[in-house]
């Protein structure tokens, strides 16, 4: 085993802390460097906290030597001036941010220590390692999770999980800036080209706004919303779906990853982000599902 070790910092909610998680083990597994997490920015007053013990995965946090032996000084403040005004730095070799959203080959070989800093948001960081990252994803209190109310009736029915995530998207301009609303028409479409190649779909609806789907779907024995206890449940549920129509959000993309049906159909919009902050997703839906053409109307 290397004496080299990496740092993974923590950030966002579960979905984005899930990709960083897989990133890190990944390389971890491939170049034998010891994994320890940095969960020090994480808030939990603004329901950011540290996510990932709803897994059994056994995590590792970095001490603040670990971490100040490979960042760079100020860097908080460099890191501003690059975003905010386009002003260019020089960090350590030993000190990744993630530059851009596409897959990065020379980051996914690295073999000595490191502190990362980004999101990760591709499958293609941690492909080789699938089956190991699913293991770690195994939901620590599953018992307690199956007893959702509907849960038999996911597993027993031709089921599609929905997620429409509004809320924040919607509320907040500075992520109205840079991230995309999908549009009712999206998730129409998407149930439309289910519904031509499946028969008998339920299609079960998660959403931080749930008037908002009252108010656009009509809610009948096929089209239901889920019995929200708590945002892990309604994760849990949608990830044991046969089908999964995503919203450009980490926490769906996760559950449709996690669902285990071999014959499953995972459609996601063609716009992750808003078009006009020019963010390059290419990678992060993975090939093998299903990009729904949708519109942007700014």
């Amino acid at each position: 085993m290397s004496t080299d070790y990496i740092v993974v910092r923590l950030q966002g909610g579960l979905g984005n802390q899930m990709f960083q998680y897989a990133f890190g083990r990944a390389l971890s597994m491939r170049s034998g460097m010891k994994l320890y997490l940095d969960p020090s920015t994480l808030n939990s007053k603004k329901n950011r906290g540290y996510q990932l013990d709803a897994f059994t995965l056994s995590a590792k946090f970095a001490d603040p030597e670990k971490i100040q032996s490979l960042i760079t000084p100020h860097f908080a403040i460099r890191k501003k001036l690059w975003k905010v005004l386009k002003i260019p730095f020089k960090y350590a070799d030993t000190h990744i941010l993630e530059k851009d959203f596409p897959y990065d080959k020379d980051i996914a070989s690295r073999k000595t220590s490191a502190y990362f800093d980004g999101f990760w948001q591709t499958e293609k960081y941690f492909s080789d390692c699938k089956e190991f990252i699913r293991r770690d994803f195994s939901f620590r209190d599953e018992e307690v999770l199956r007893r959702h109310v509907q849960y038999e009736e996911v597993l027993n029915s031709n089921s599609v999980s929905i997620h429409i995530r509004r809320g924040d998207y919607v509320k907040n301009p500075k992520y109205r800036k840079r991230l995309y609303v999908c549009k009712l028409e999206y998730y129409k479409n998407a149930m439309k080209f289910l519904a031509e190649r499946f028969e008998n779909l339920t299609f079960f609806i998660a959403s931080d706004d749930p008037e908002w789907v009252k108010n656009n779907f009509k809610l009948s024995k096929r089209i239901k919303l889920i019995d929200s206890k708590n945002a892990l449940s309604d994760f849990y549920i949608m990830s044991r779906c046969k089908h999964n129509i995503i919203s450009n959000s980490s926490f769906s993309w996760w559950a449709a990853w996690l669902n285990q049906n071999k014959d499953k159909q995972v459609l996601s919009p063609d716009i992750w982000f808003n078009p006009c902050a020019k963010i390059d997703f290419r990678d992060v839906i993975p090939d093998s599902w299903t990009k729904i053409e949708t519109e942007f109307s700014g």
